[in-house]
């Protein structure tokens, strides 16, 4: 009996002595991590990333009445907090006339054409906000690398572009009323303000809406309810022209 005891000591002694010696040539090959804190301007406090990593992305162009920081920042920003930003793997892609443009700002049409063909994008959609002159050529030439079927949607918020331009090259077009004082001079700058003021909201929704539905929106009647479920309560109505009296069909006005 005392002689299996001692077999059983001996024996537990070389398991021990064995499993001692495994962990230790196990630690001598590991790889030793590092713990650091995160900078503090990098994250805010209490931070939650509620949006995901994805490959789509959205282009949002801040043109005329959007361009200025005090204005596009704290759109960025909000866009930034629920769906993310290019840069940091998001899907917003914001661009700022005439900024994001400097070396060659003749020729904005055509790098935004440019973009819109490069394939290390993939858009699900681009929206504008002010659109300026010539960006319609642009979304013209998207249309023509896709063979007039762009299989995204194409949104101009409060453009100041060619109207033409825009109802044929957008899914479509959004407007603010302007009033005409007595002497039929339009106040600009009461309008412009009401337009900004307006502009966060229905960006958000239409960013959502696009994302909800995963297509381009078609030109029939239809397109009524989609930008009514788009502008929720808002009021609208279809953009006529000032001199033909013709209603377009993807073209409309806030009240």
């Amino acid at each position: 009996m005392k002689q299996a005891k001692l077999i059983f000591i001996i024996f537990s002694i070389f398991l021990i002595l064995g499993c001692s010696k495994k962990s230790e040539i196990n630690l001598q090959n590991a790889q030793q991590i590092e713990l650091f804190d995160v900078a503090e301007d990098k994250l805010p406090e209490n931070y939650t990333q509620t949006w995901h990593v994805t490959n789509k992305r959205l282009l949002v162009l801040f043109g005329y009445n959007f361009n200025t920081p005090e204005i596009y920042e704290p759109i960025v920003k909000s866009l930034e907090k629920q769906f993310g930003l290019d840069k940091n793997g998001g899907l917003i892609l914001p661009l700022f006339y005439p900024d994001s443009f400097k070396h060659s700002p003749r020729s904005f049409f055509t790098q935004i054409a440019n973009i819109l063909a490069d394939d290390a994008y993939d858009f699900c959609g681009v929206i504008t906000l002010g659109a300026p002159e010539n960006t319609h050529i642009a979304f013209s030439r998207n249309q023509d690398l896709w063979n007039e079927n762009v299989p995204y949607p194409v949104i101009a918020l409060f453009p100041q572009d060619d109207v033409l331009g825009l109802e044929s090259s957008c899914d479509f077009v959004l407007d603010k009323t302007q009033t005409v004082n007595l002497n039929s001079d339009f106040i600009v700058d009461e309008e412009e303000n009401v337009t900004i003021s307006e502009a966060p909201e229905v960006l958000e929704n239409t960013i959502y809406y696009i994302l909800d539905i995963d297509f381009s929106f078609p030109r029939t009647s239809d397109l009524r309810l989609h930008v009514a479920n788009i502008l929720k309560n808002r009021k609208f109505n279809y953009y006529k022209d000032s001199e033909t009296g013709l209603q377009s069909i993807n073209h409309f006005v806030l009240n």
